[in-house]
């Protein structure tokens, strides 16, 4: 007998073939089952991930239908970030002020408004991050993005309003949207989506 494998084929620790399909089919199965807890947690309102600036994560035990308890994660503000959050809303949505101006106002003080990021500077970058992060209005929201592209709105995976305390209203946070025109390759925002008119 041949011992030889074809392409399609290895052999495991005792010697046995194993096909490449077992192999993909066994990896398909475990993206698909972890893809579904990931749709679960976000739909249930749990925050998957570190906070975005403006909120702290708060663990607390919840126990499942089948009797199992287990850590989740909910977002509540965090004190010392929520006003520079807010700030950066009305310099937007109010006054219509690019990314890079809102930054440089942010830089101007630092203790009032901490920066994010570990430089310890603000970048039209992050402001432009907070702008567009639904999180604010307090539903949950993954998948925005594949690959670090963004993706349709149609594919985004959202949780009921008002999961975890918003820092901004929806009205607010559709008017800052209005101007993200100076960056076109943006991710889709919340002023697009389908429950913007709820």
């Amino acid at each position: 007998m041949d011992d030889q494998t074809g392409d399609d084929e290895l052999l495991d620790a005792r010697g046995n073939r194993i096909q490449w399909a077992a192999l993909s089919a066994h990896h398909a199965e475990t993206t698909r089952r972890a893809r579904q807890a990931m749709v679960e947690l976000v739909r249930a309102g749990y925050q998957i991930g570190p906070p975005p600036y403006g909120y702290r994560a708060l663990r607390i035990r919840v126990t499942d239908p089948s009797g199992h308890s287990r850590l989740r994660a909910v977002l509540v503000p965090d004190w010392q970030t929520t006003a520079a959050v807010k700030q950066v809303f009305t310099w937007r949505a109010d006054h219509g002020l690019t990314f890079a101006v809102i930054a440089a106002r942010l830089n101007s003080d630092p203790r009032q408004y901490p920066p994010p990021t570990p430089s310890g500077q603000w970048t039209a970058k992050t402001v432009r991050r907070i702008v567009t992060n639904p999180k604010y209005v307090g539903r949950q929201v993954w998948g925005r993005t594949v690959a670090g592209r963004p993706v349709s709105v149609e594919q985004w995976v959202t949780s009921a309003p008002k999961v975890h305390e918003p820092l901004v209203d929806e009205r607010t946070f559709r008017r800052a949207q209005a101007a993200s025109a100076e960056q076109p390759h943006e991710a889709p925002t919340m002023a697009q989506t389908p429950w913007s008119a709820v």
